[in-house]
């Protein structure tokens, strides 16, 4: 896969073993930037492995636990 190449809403979702209503909920509460396209939304491959640095060890399996970890996040940054 080239570095250029975006990646789709399934694709994430995919990769991260999450429903796409999961990785929709990510992008909502900003722990994942995505680039609107039309009606969707893609992702950049550099954008998922930071979202795999900065959230590893944390719980964002739900709403109220992924704003939780998105606040930690960002106050470490």
């Amino acid at each position: 896969m080239s570095e250029l190449q975006m990646l789709t809403l399934e694709q994430v979702a995919e990769i991260t073993g999450v429903h796409r209503d999961t990785v929709t909920m990510w992008r909502e509460i900003g722990i994942i930037k995505a680039i609107k396209t039309g009606k969707g939304y893609m992702f950049s491959q550099e954008e998922i492995r930071q979202f795999q640095r900065d959230y590893r060890g944390h719980d964002i399996s739900n709403k109220v636990k992924a704003i939780e970890s998105y606040n930690l996040v960002n106050a470490i940054h």
